[in-house]
């Protein structure tokens, strides 16, 4: 009887195959649902790392703002002390003459009355004149004195006014290029959200397939589970058979 026994033999490695299949098919729905919970974690991953961007980029975007404001205020203090600089020195240039002619005046007066101190032979004469005299000196050191005053003040002011024109044209360099930066940052800030919210439809969508593609495979494994062992189940029968049937022949 070998065709019966070569049936058996077949029989046996269908179970086999059918027994290493079910082991193979076994936790396919776990696998599967791993394999989604790695690629989840990944997408949130993700997401967070743009969310972080996009928050970093906001700051860098909020800094550049205040910088712009603060060089634009700067700017314009500047300007205004220049502007005020300038006016102050006409002013001050103006009473710089008006002093030297007053002490042109006073040292001609007092020339004039030396000249007539020195010509009287009357004492009581010569001490008026002399007391006009000093009395016009007191005046002439009160307004040498301004005159030194305002010619430190004006050499102040004419190395003030170059000062703040470089400060000035330093702040608007570094102004035009925090807004190159900003414009730049918005640009990304742009791109980050629009990228951001791609990713959550795609996450989404993801899901939203995953889910069905879940309940597939669960449906699957216990379906393939359960056909598995009904198959294996009907080669038991027939191997039980088989050897009923070589064993009521010997």
């Amino acid at each position: 009887m070998p065709d019966v026994s070569v049936s058996k033999d077949a029989l046996i490695k269908v179970k086999t195959a059918l027994n290493e299949y079910n082991i193979d098919i076994s936790g396919f729905s776990a696998r599967v649902e791993k394999q989604y919970s790695d690629i989840s974690k990944s997408a949130e991953d993700e997401l967070k790392k743009i969310s972080q961007q996009i928050e970093e980029t906001k700051d860098k975007i909020n800094q550049l703002k205040t910088k712009i404001n603060q060089l634009s205020e700067k700017i314009s203090r500047m300007t205004s002390e220049i502007n005020s600089a300038e006016r102050n020195l006409e002013i001050m240039q103006n009473q710089m003459t008006m002093n030297q002619n007053n002490a042109n005046q006073l040292k001609e007066q007092i020339a004039e009355l030396e000249k007539m101190a020195s010509e009287t032979d009357d004492a009581e004469t010569r001490a008026n004149i002399q007391e006009k005299i000093n009395q016009l000196r007191i005046q002439l050191f009160q307004v040498e004195a301004e005159i030194n005053r305002l010619k430190n003040e004006i050499i102040e002011l004419q190395a003030r006014i170059p000062q703040l024109e470089r400060e000035i044209k330093e702040a608007n360099a570094d102004k035009a290029k925090c807004e190159d930066d900003l414009q730049a940052a918005e640009r990304l800030l742009d791109r980050l959200i629009n990228k951001q919210e791609r990713m959550k439809t795609a996450f989404a969508k993801l899901n939203e397939n995953m889910e069905t593609i879940l309940t597939a495979s669960k449906s699957f494994e216990t379906q393939a589970t359960s056909k598995t062992e009904q198959n294996v189940g009907n080669i038991d029968k027939c191997i039980s058979a088989i050897d009923e049937y070589l064993n009521s022949n010997l």
